[in-house]
């Protein structure tokens, strides 16, 4: 049996620690470290909006949701993976633990290296039918090839990140995006606003940071974490073993892919009002997904204290960490309603000056700003199917709902524009 320390894993506090003030410290460094991995889209659009321009940005935003397609199926994936992970090393079973490691990890890049030939290929015709006007395409496409092709470096540090978190460390995750979020910046600066590189640099910061992120989380575990190394002989791909991933992960990764896809059919319904209506569509839904950051984050810790708690046979634990996540997710929802009730226009004049484009994405956010509370509660809800393992619950509720959705936006945004979508 390999050795554990106790500076390694944050077993001992999810096991036996006291669950509110071990959610919240858990959790912190999640949401410090969404915020920083949405921060990349943010600077990315910031960046292109300042010093590039309108159509520049036009593309940018109608590329962002394919992005966030392929990024949702590896996250949805690694989410999967991880549960089972929880529950492995909740119950130390070490031996399963590096069956399950090796087999999610060779076939993983496997199915990325697939999906991103496939995004490359049918990005400009799934763009061109989705209504996007040419010239706007041409500039989506250039940042999609060039993310897409080194979407591999994004699986591998989710792969990496997510099994530190399910491990019991969820700091090391965020110092990794933390030095990644800074070299973004300081690449999209220097490749777009000094060395005039077009939309084409701001696509390779991204790619660059991406490697930084995987290649330090992949140095610490083997630096760190013994039970998670693989070593020589030990890289195997098991059918087996392949299918009880599958069975965790392919639900995680629909659910995560539907969502995406049906802001995608809607992004498509708004083309017939204009570039500007769709880019602050879409602008609001960055500042939307940025606001979810601290949902997420309280869900995701909440997901590895369960799975562990589950995997070590503790149902009254699971119990407690559930309610102390609806607090969490209560108070949370109550303040960023409040604050995109307030400075709706303030929040999305940060990607353009546009007074059209922040016009509709402001007309978003505010209206959306108290439905957040019962979004909210689903991710808390569906988080407690995750982390007892019942994803595919999680997915078939996510499916109803984006279908209904898309239905009732299809019917509403012809008479009310924008605020069909939010009433949907």
């Amino acid at each position: 049996m390999q050795s554990i320390g106790k500076n390694q894993i944050g077993s001992d506090a999810i096991l036996h620690g006291p669950c509110l003030s071990t959610l919240l410290r858990f959790a912190l460094p999640i949401v410090l470290g969404n915020l920083l991995q949405h921060l990349y889209s943010l600077v990315d659009a910031i960046v292109v909006g300042r010093y590039l321009g309108d159509l520049p940005l036009a593309g940018i935003s109608v590329a962002a949701p394919m992005m966030d397609i392929l990024t949702a199926l590896i996250i949805g994936g690694t989410i999967g993976v991880g549960v089972l992970v929880g529950q492995q090393v909740g119950s130390r079973d070490w031996s399963g633990l590096t069956a399950t490691l090796s087999t999610a990890l060779l076939g993983g890049l496997g199915i990325v290296a697939v999906l991103s030939v496939l995004g490359i290929v049918l990005g400009r015709p799934i763009l061109l039918a989705q209504g996007t006007q040419k010239n706007v395409c041409d500039q989506a496409m250039i940042y999609l090839v060039i993310v897409f092709a080194g979407m591999v470096f994004s699986f591998l540090y989710n792969y990496y990140a997510t099994i530190l978190r399910s491990y019991g460390n969820s700091r090391v995750p965020f110092f990794v995006l933390l030095l990644s979020a800074v070299l973004n910046i300081a690449l999209d600066v220097l490749l777009v606003g000094v060395l005039h590189t077009g939309i084409w640099g701001v696509a390779v910061a991204t790619v660059l940071c991406q490697v930084v992120s995987a290649g330090c989380c992949c140095l610490y575990i083997y630096k760190k974490c013994p039970p998670l190394c693989l070593y020589k002989g030990q890289w195997k791909f098991s059918a087996s073993v392949g299918r009880v991933i599958l069975s965790y992960a392919w639900a995680g990764a629909l659910q995560q892919a539907v969502v995406c896809i049906g802001r995608f059919i809607i992004q498509g319904m708004l083309s017939g009002l204009g570039t500007e209506t769709v880019t602050g569509y879409n602008m609001g839904m960055r500042t939307e997904q940025f606001l979810f950051c601290f949902s997420q984050g309280i869900s995701a810790s909440m997901v590895v204290c369960l799975s562990q708690n589950k995997g070590a046979g503790n149902p009254r634990r699971m119990q407690r960490f559930y309610r102390c996540g609806i607090l969490c997710e209560l108070v949370l929802a109550v303040i960023l309603a409040t604050v995109c009730t307030c400075w709706p226009q303030q929040l999305i004049s940060v990607f353009s000056r546009n007074p059209d484009v922040v016009a509709a994405g402001a007309l978003y956010i505010g209206t959306m700003a108290w439905f957040y509370i019962a979004a909210f509660l689903g991710e808390i809800c569906q988080s407690f199917f995750r982390g007892i393992g019942r994803l595919e619950i999680t997915m078939v509720a996510s499916l109803g709902q984006v279908a209904l959705r898309v239905f009732l936006s299809w019917l509403l945004i012809p008479v009310l524009g924008v605020r069909g979508i939010c009433l949907s």
